[in-house]
């Protein structure tokens, strides 16, 4: 009990110390972190201790002239108008921001963050930096996947997995596959992410036919119809 009591101890003292987060003692201003394999680092930044404040949402801080993310200048940011948000995104008079990077074709005056992987700006949809150039914006909608990295959504034109547009125009007739890594089907096509399935990521084509009245999902990015299995990247395969 004793050797159990000493080690809860040194856990608790290592889990303490260990601390992260911006410092300003009044001349100098710190970020403070820890990494696994190297341990705690403490490094100055560029900034005006007089000027700078944490925001409310804690890994974005900012002075009169910059503005960090978890401890990093964030290069081109708006440190008058810029705004946290949201833990992971914040906006300006011109973007919005995902962590210190720009979602480029956003604009900041309307930008408002949906959930952790989407947000908007009224004209758009984006997953995380990237824009979906949704046809009706105004119709967003999640399907499946609610807040996690394995989302279906729609503006009631066409389908989206992540970032990628399913490439199909039979909206009524396309059935998606929930935790299938991106796989869905209408009536004539089977996709993978934003390419039809007869084909790889790269665009090569590696099977001519895939028959979808047979075509089923056995497991994540797996599949079959009634000829073989099915690899989404490599093309048919021996069903074990």
């Amino acid at each position: 009990m004793r050797i159990l009591l000493i080690i809860t101890i040194v856990f608790s003292f290592l889990f303490v110390s260990c601390s992260t987060g911006y410092e300003n003692d009044g001349d100098v201003v710190y970020y403070e972190h820890w990494n696994e394999g190297s341990g705690q680092h403490k490094k100055i930044l560029d900034a005006n201790p007089k000027t700078f404040k944490v925001l409310e949402f804690s890994n974005y801080a900012k002075d009169d002239k910059f503005v960090f993310y978890q401890g990093v200048k964030i290069i081109g940011a708006d440190a008058k108008t810029f705004e946290a948000i949201d833990e992971f995104y914040a906006k300006d008079k011109n973007y919005g921001w995902y962590g210190s990077d720009t979602i480029k074709t956003s604009n900041g005056k309307t930008f408002k963050v949906i959930n952790s992987y989407f947000s908007t700006d009224g004209n758009d949809v984006f997953y995380t930096t990237e824009p979906l150039k949704m046809i009706e914006p105004k119709n967003f909608k999640i399907v499946e996947g609610e807040n996690n990295n394995d989302t279906w959504t729609t503006d009631g034109k066409y389908y989206y997995y992540n970032q990628y547009k399913v490439p199909s125009d039979d909206y009524d007739n396309l059935t998606i596959y929930p935790k299938s890594g991106g796989i869905s089907k209408d009536k004539n096509w089977v996709y993978f992410l934003d390419h039809k399935l007869n084909y790889n990521i790269e665009g090569k084509k590696v099977v001519d036919t895939i028959d979808v009245a047979s075509f089923k999902v056995t497991g994540y990015i797996e599949c079959r119809d009634k000829f073989s299995c099915f690899n989404v990247y490599h093309g048919r395969e021996k069903c074990e």
